[in-house]
């Protein structure tokens, strides 16, 4: 058997290990910046210069982009870190209209703004390395044979992206990315991880940095649900969780017989 201890607070025991990507496992914040960034930029070339300043604002606000603090920085709930693919095109459509763009019209910019790649010669997964403790949480699950499974708002290719780069993917049982559907927030997304790992949701544990992750989990049956709040320069405001964590290295897997 197998149980998690952060401080004094032990789960377990536990038979997988479900946990999200970006925030949770990988430092995103600075790449999804400059994808929020990049997104702005490009969406105001697609307007006249008169809706500008107001579709600044809109897209602003969708993106979670703090522009107006000290350090600009992301908010760890708003759609760039939060929201799929999909979503996130929606997004910026739906802003495009509010200046006044046709659907047929907005939806069809938002294609372009989200088609257009970061100009930089890394990939994502070079620029989203593992947060501090990540590897090491890893490794000893592998060690005492606990599966660990990833559930992501990033594509089945990104999340295998990431794993290959910094040398994970043999850390991961597997993963379920936002092109499969049922699709994370839904519940039956963790249902269906749980079933590629043969385990009872009652005798897992979801770690994830935003509220969507956490309500999925409990939506599901997951036994234990923690909250990740050290993935981001503001930390995410979480809620339903049986513990929060800011840090990987105040996690500690155990081999146990019993609780005590």
């Amino acid at each position: 058997m197998v149980w998690l201890q952060i401080g004094p607070q032990r789960f377990g025991p536990l038979r997988a290990i479900l946990l999200d990507k970006d925030g949770t496992l990988s430092n995103s914040e600075a790449f999804l910046m400059s994808l929020a960034e990049a997104r702005l930029a490009t969406a105001l070339q697609q307007v006249p210069a008169g809706l500008r300043p107001q579709l600044t604002g809109l897209l602003q606000r969708a993106y979670g982009l703090l522009a107006d603090q000290e350090t600009p920085s992301l908010d760890p709930g708003g759609a760039t870190a939060v929201a799929s693919a999909g979503h996130n095109l929606i997004s910026t459509a739906t802003c495009l209209a509010q200046v006044g763009l046709s659907w047929s019209e907005a939806l069809a910019k938002a294609q372009v703004i989200h088609g257009q790649p970061l100009d930089d010669h890394l990939s994502r997964a070079e620029l989203t390395p593992p947060l501090s403790g990540v590897r090491q949480l890893l490794r000893r699950a592998q060690d005492l044979g606990l599966p660990c499974g990833i559930i992501s708002g990033d594509c089945r290719q990104g999340i295998e992206d990431f794993l290959r780069h910094w040398g994970l993917l043999g850390a991961i049982t597997v993963f379920r990315g936002s092109d499969q559907l049922p699709a994370k927030p839904a519940a039956q997304a963790a249902l269906h991880l749980c079933r590629d790992l043969g385990v009872d949701p009652q005798h897992c544990l979801l770690c994830g940095d935003s509220g969507q992750d956490l309500a999925m989990a409990r939506a599901a049956g997951v036994g234990v649900v923690v909250g990740y709040t050290g993935g981001w320069r503001n930390s995410p405001r979480l809620q339903g969780f049986d513990a929060l964590v800011a840090d990987w290295g105040a996690v500690t897997l155990l081999a146990s017989t019993s609780s005590t």
